[in-house]
Order: C-alpha cells, then sequence, then structure tokens
C-alpha cells in the first residue's frame, strides 16, 4: 500500500478522513444540475503491527424539520427526522468479508473512496436550531471482539448555486420600481442585482422627487426579511408551518447633499433632474449562517428573501407618511466564499472585485456584423476550407471564378508577399523596395486569358492588345475535351471564334494594327430619338460604312431602272 505522512507518536492508533474538497458544488437548480463525485482519502496510523477485520467508510444525509402547533389550545411540536441517504463502501478488505482478521503491519496507510452525488441531491440548510439538512463521513474500523473499534468523522456540505449561464447574467439583473405615489411623490427605486452571495451588501439607488410644496423627505429604511417554509407528513397528511424574521435592517436620513437641481445655463435636461433627489444606500447582510441563510427550495424547507424598502415623507399637515417597496432578492452561497466550520463566512474584497469585473465584461453585447466585417485574418492561417468555395489549388476557389478575373489584379504577376513586411511595420526601406518591383514588373507585359465580347449592335468584335499575344486560329477547339474555363464566360470564347463577323466593309475579323490605329469613340451625351452609334465603331468606320451604303443604293437604283426601260421597250 502507498505510504503517506505520519501522524505524529503516540501508542494508539488513529483513522483520518481528508477530502479532496469538504464541498460538493452543484450548478442550477435540481432538475438542471449534474452529477458530481465526493473524493478524498482515508488515511490510518498504526504506531504497531494490528489485526483489523473490517475498514469502512459511510456517507450519511440527514434531514429535521420542526416547529410547535399554534392553531391549538396547548400547542404541540412536530418533529420529522429521517436519513434521506446512506451509502456504504468498503474500504478493506475490498469485498467486505469479515469471516477472518487481517493483519496490518505498523505504518501509514492509505485509501481512496469516491462517492457519486446525484444532482438532484437536497443542499445543506445549516445556522437553523431545529431545522437542518447536514451531510456527514464516518470511518469506522472493526478490530474484533475483544477490541474497541475506531472511528472517524468528517462533516461534508452540499453547495447549490447558480448556473454557470446565469451567473453570468442574472447576478446584473436590475429591478427598477417606478411610479407615483399619492400625488406626493415620483420615485424611482433601483436594485441594481437580484442574486447576492451571502454576506456581501446590497446596493439601491434612489430618485426622489416630491410632487407637493412642503413635503419633505425624512427617514430612509432597508430590511431583509427571511421568510421559511416548513413541510412534513403528520398523521397521514401533509401539514406546513411558515414564519417571517427580519434578519438585517439599516436606517438613516436623507443626505443633505442628494438635491439636484437645473443649472440656469441648461436649457434642455431630464423632468427627472428638476428637484430630485438622487442617493444610494447600502444593506450589509449578516455573514453568519446563523443570522441569515441561503434562498433555498427543497421539499421540506423553503428559504425566501424580500428586501422592503420603506421612505417616510412628512406632510405639511403635520403627519407623517410612509412608502413601501418590496423586491424579492436571491442570496447563495460561492464556492470561491464557502462557509467555515463555525459557519461564518469571510468575504475577500480581491475576489469580489475579480467576479464584479467578470460580470461587467459579460455585459457587453455581442458585436454586431459591420465591425468585423473587415478584420483581417493572421498571416499564418491556410484560408482552405473555410473561405469561398472550394479548397486550397480548386478550381473553384474565388480568384478563378471572381467576375472579369482578366482585368483583376488578383491576376497580375505582382509580388504580393512584400505586403508581409508593410502590414508589419511600414518601413521606408519595405516601401522602396515594393515600389521598386512594381515599376519592373509593369514593363513586362501581362499574361492575361484571352477575352471576346459581343456588341448588341451588331458592330465588329474588338481585340485588345493582349489578345493578340494569345490569338488561336479560327475554328480552334481543344481536342482534350470541354475548356470549362472558357464555358463560363458569357458567350464562350470558342463561341465567340467560330461566329463570322458579319459587316458591309469585311469578312475576316481587324488585324491588331487596324484595331490600334483608329482613333478612340467619341464621348456622347444621352439622346431622346434616334438610337445612338455604338461605341465599337469610330467616326471614320462610320464615314466608309456610309458611303458604301450610298454607293450600294445607287447601283441598286441603276438597275431597277434598266430593268423598267427594258420591260417598257418590250
Amino acid at each position: 500500500m502507498p505510504q503517506g505522512r505520519v501522524f505524529g507518536g503516540g501508542s494508539r492508533p488513529i483513522l483520518d478522513i481528508r477530502p479532496d474538497s469538504p464541498f460538493v458544488v452543484f450548478y442550477g437548480e435540481r432538475a438542471e444540475s449534474q452529477d458530481a463525485e465526493l473524493t478524498g482519502k482515508l488515511f490510518l496510523h498504526a504506531p504497531e503491527s494490528m489485526s483489523v477485520r473490517s475498514i469502512k467508510l459511510t456517507l450519511q444525509g440527514v434531514r429535521k424539520v420542526s416547529w410547535n402547533t399554534s392553531q391549538t389550545v396547548t400547542p404541540q411540536p412536530i418533529v420529522s427526522k429521517n436519513t434521506f441517504l446512506h451509502e456504504t463502501q468498503n474500504i478493506f478488505p475490498a469485498d467486505g468479508s469479515k469471516k477472518q482478521a487481517h493483519k496490518i503491519n505498523a505504518g501509514v496507510h492509505e485509501w481512496a473512496f469516491k462517492f457519486p452525488m446525484p444532482g438532484s441531491l437536497d443542499e445543506s440548510v445549516e445556522g437553523l436550531g431545529t431545522n437542518w439538512i447536514v451531510y456527514n463521513l464516518t470511518a469506522t474500523l472493526d478490530r474484533g471482539y475483544m477490541s474497541k473499534q475506531l472511528t472517524a468523522q468528517q462533516h461534508i456540505r452540499v453547495i447549490r448555486t447558480l448556473g454557470r449561464d446565469l451567473m453570468e447574467t442574472l447576478p446584473m439583473e436590475q429591478q427598477i420600481n417606478e411610479d407615483i405615489w399619492a400625488n406626493k411623490l415620483t420615485y424611482k427605486i433601483t436594485v441594481p442585482q437580484k442574486n447576492y452571495i451571502v454576506g456581501t451588501n446590497v446596493m439601491t439607488d434612489f430618485v426622489l422627487i416630491p410632487l407637493r410644496k412642503g413635503v419633505e423627505i425624512k427617514t430612509i429604511k432597508m430590511e431583509l426579511i427571511e421568510t421559511r417554509q416548513l413541510f412534513c407528513d403528520y398523521a397521514g397528511r401533509r401539514i406546513s408551518n411558515s414564519q417571517e424574521t427580519v434578519v438585517a435592517h439599516t436606517e438613516g436620513d436623507m443626505p443633505e447633499n442628494s438635491a439636484h437641481t437645473v443649472p440656469q445655463d441648461v436649457a434642455d435636461a431630464d423632468h427627472h433632474f428638476d428637484e430630485a433627489h438622487r442617493f444610494s444606500m447600502s444593506l450589509a447582510l449578516p455573514k453568519s449562517l446563523k443570522s441569515c441563510r441561503q434562498s433555498v427550495d427543497t421539499e421540506n424547507i423553503r428559504l425566501s428573501h424580500k428586501l422592503k424598502l420603506y421612505i417616510n415623507l412628512h406632510n405639511p399637515e403635520g403627519h407623517t407618511s410612509q412608502l413601501l417597496v418590496k423586491n424579492h432578492v436571491h442570496l447563495f452561497i460561492s464556492p470561491n466564499l464557502p462557509p467555515n466550520e463555525d459557519q461564518s463566512v469571510v468575504v475577500d474584497p480581491n475576489i469580489l472585485t475579480a467576479a464584479a469585473m467578470r460580470d461587467e465584461a459579460h455585459q457587453n453585447a455581442p458585436p454586431t456584423y459591420g465591425l468585423h466585417q473587415l478584420d483581417e485574418l493572421y498571416n499564418d492561417i491556410d484560408p482552405s476550407g473555410f473561405m469561398t468555395p472550394g479548397g486550397h489549388n480548386s478550381m473553384m476557389n474565388s480568384g478563378a471564378t471572381t467576375p472579369f478575373y482578366g482585368h483583376s489584379r488578383v491576376g497580375s504577376a505582382e509580388n504580393l508577399g512584400s505586403l508581409d513586411a508593410v502590414a508589419d511595420g511600414a518601413s521606408a526601406a519595405a516601401l522602396h523596395n515594393r515600389l521598386h518591383h512594381l515599376s519592373m514588373d509593369q514593363n513586362q507585359p501581362l499574361r492575361l486569358p484571352p477575352s471576346r465580347h459581343h456588341s448588341s449592335g451588331g458592330s465588329t468584335p474588338r481585340s485588345g492588345p493582349d489578345d493578340a499575344l494569345h490569338e488561336p486560329p479560327r475554328g480552334y477547339f481543344p481536342a482534350d475535351g470541354y475548356d470549362m474555363e472558357a464555358l463560363a464566360r458569357t458567350p464562350s470564347y470558342n463561341t465567340a471564334v467560330r461566329t463570322p463577323a458579319m459587316t458591309p466593309l469585311s469578312e475576316d475579323l481587324p488585324t491588331y494594327e487596324t484595331a490600334t490605329s483608329r482613333p478612340s469613340s467619341p464621348s456622347r451625351s444621352p439622346r431622346s430619338g434616334n438610337s445612338t452609334p455604338s461605341s465599337a465603331r469610330s467616326l471614320d468606320t462610320l464615314t466608309e460604312e456610309t458611303e458604301g451604303n450610298t454607293h450600294l443604293n445607287s447601283q441598286r437604283n441603276t438597275s431597277m431602272e434598266m430593268t423598267r426601260n427594258s420591260g417598257d421597250a418590250r
């Protein structure tokens, strides 16, 4: 067996239970909590060899509910106590056999243990004298008939706190009470949170506006009321008992510097700002479970809390009226601030500050798409698989399917790798090097894919300078199948080269020299009536076509006249 540390001298054997944590934490309500485990080690310090029949470890959960009836002439005590959890593990020997004693050598021996804890278990309720729910671990060592048993006990506390998702949102949920009371006072009372850790403070913000002349705000009082509901089965029926207790309170006058008025140089102000009293008050919660317990909702014990706010008003008639506002609050035990064995909670300001910072961070709304649509990726991220359709080196990448790919900067021979230096820091050397390579690349002809476009007016198709570099023969068709990239264009490249050019002047496509020697098309403004000539035709072309049409028409008229004269002669 593994050896542990020595517990100290002495002639008597000692049992010691050491759980990994004396707290078992459940997050959320009974229906949503996940199961947990209670783990730890059991130590036996044997100063000399000894005979042991068995060693067992038992986990027990005990519940007690009691009160005195008040509806009878003689109060009757109601007591209900039961063990709702009882689990035993055989530590040594593992099979639990007691037929014979086993000899254990002198020294320190340890055994690991693990108890499953269902998420539906009741949480520990402590601090009430006659009503409680407690859990205990008990170790028993049986040494035989003529020897006394050894026992050890360890208190275990089961804590049920807020769910992990609720701890990020609900603790900052505000409760706002805003109304006009008896035409005397307009009030807005805000409780910034609904859930509070036992032992912390409850803050409240006040905005009070007297509506009647002569009404004065006097004492402000805050109280925390704990409502206790007990249930049990008695004489074949289910009975209950309820009572309320003030567990915390504070009282004070309204601060003298709470009045706010509109400055003279301010023309437009909030209507709640004029003659309003703005101030805050704090109620300190007890730091012991004997004075104030957490909110509990179990089958037999229910504890709830209400925050009552009293505002005393002195009326001009001389009497005092009181405004009462109630808010429900939820108290819970934080795993970071658990109670000690004396049931007191030690509040660490550093832990509370860190928790407040986390809550503040969770209040920020998720960023909108407009704030992140132009975010840059890291340089070492491979965009294949999660960017535009297609993987890396695929024919369906966004670069290949971008419109006018031949005229895009993506298809250029520019050295894009030099952009990394500019992204890291726009140094003069990096910029100069980039401009130098760019000027050299511009002196070289660009190798762009061929492109053809037909105009709707039946004009001659244009050929650019780049098309002359890759001019395919007429009737060209790939021998190894269809060119999908060419067919994707509208019209396709193969269709464009096979279509004859229908012009009155020539049946062939214009040469490179002819296309480049023609002057550019004149700029035009929209006209009404006649259609505008196509931009593909130059002024010289239109003149030549006009003269050609005139000549053809003249020949056609002469031929028709000769035919008519010949008929008349007959």
